[in-house]
């Protein structure tokens, strides 16, 4: 692995390995972590992040990463999935370790004085002599768990009075703050996490950005219609309200078929609309960044989706 800042000991073996294997396709493409903000749609604070082992990188940031290094992003997604399940699966046992802690602390709680009596359990004072049975009066000679077991005959036991449960508030708070507990502690689990410090939230789908729900298939002879429409003062053709995916040559997604719709309406054209970054769609985004006076550089990145979104 090439030398960096020291991974968090909480890290996975799996998501170790993913990070080592990304430290290496950097180093071996000679990008600093500038270069990277700079070709991608990530800034140079979330390279860090990936890097560091502080976050785990989502899947459209590795083949970003592969896009740009020129490196095959298959075996990276594999490990990058395996490194999620594992920290998944971290999560869960966490999860089911804290709820445990919380519900031995409430059984503790329950068998303390305090808990007795707000569970109506009142010890009546002690009395000289025989003490006449009543129907509220039974001899205690001892408790299990909390509980008082009735002894036949005793002639100086001490007696307890049941007496109906508290108060409804009473009762209601004391289930909120067990709740609030139990909720604090996983919480308190989630957010030590390490994976957990990703700034890459999904944006809301809109029917005027994405018209699918399924994930893109590529098709023999295949060619989609384009709904160009305005919204927010943007351009959008109903198959992908991306601004930042990076696309480069081979790449196939429902992105492609946005970017292609969009050239059309730019006037340029990028060959059949059908979700293949060929040879044609690249040619007509070169000429696109020409005529925007940006890096013509054939990729479809965050300056080129802004001339493209108008």
């Amino acid at each position: 692995m090439p030398r960096g800042r020291e991974l968090p000991e909480s890290l996975s073996d799996q998501a170790a390995e993913l990070v080592g294997e990304l430290r290496t396709v950097r180093s071996r493409s000679g990008l600093t972590l500038v270069a990277l903000a700079r070709k991608t749609a990530y800034s140079k604070s979330s390279w860090e992040r990936y890097l560091n082992g502080r976050t785990l990188p989502s899947a459209d940031a590795v083949r970003a990463l592969c896009t740009v290094a020129g490196c095959d992003p298959v075996p990276l997604l594999a490990l990058r999935d395996v490194a999620a399940a594992a920290d998944a699966a971290a999560r869960k046992e966490r999860g089911e370790r804290a709820g445990v802690a919380v519900e031995r602390a409430e059984g503790e709680r329950s068998g303390s004085p305090a808990a007795e009596d707000a569970q109506g359990l009142v010890p009546a004072p002690r009395t000289a002599g025989a003490v006449p049975r009543t129907a509220d009066a039974v001899p205690v000679s001892g408790a299990v768990d909390g509980v008082p077991v009735p002894v036949s005959g005793a002639a100086d036991a001490v007696p307890a009075h049941r007496t109906a449960p508290g108060p409804w508030w009473r009762r209601r708070w004391s289930v909120a703050a067990v709740l609030g507990a139990g909720a604090a502690v996983v919480g308190g689990v989630l957010v030590a996490e390490p994976w957990q410090g990703g700034s890459e939230a999904a944006a809301p789908r809109s029917p005027f950005t994405s018209a699918h729900e399924g994930p893109y298939v590529w098709g023999r002879e295949t060619s989609y219609p384009c709904r160009i429409q305005q919204h927010g003062g943007r351009t959008y053709a109903g198959h992908s309200g991306t601004h930042e995916t990076v696309l480069a040559h081979n790449t196939t997604s429902w992105d492609v078929v946005e970017a292609q719709c969009l050239l059309r309406a730019a006037g340029l054209d990028p060959g059949a609309v059908d979700g293949v970054y060929g040879p044609n769609t690249e040619q007509a985004v070169k000429r696109l960044q020409a005529r925007a006076g940006i890096e013509d550089d054939g990729l479809v990145g965050p300056d080129t989706w802004k001339v493209l979104r108008g």
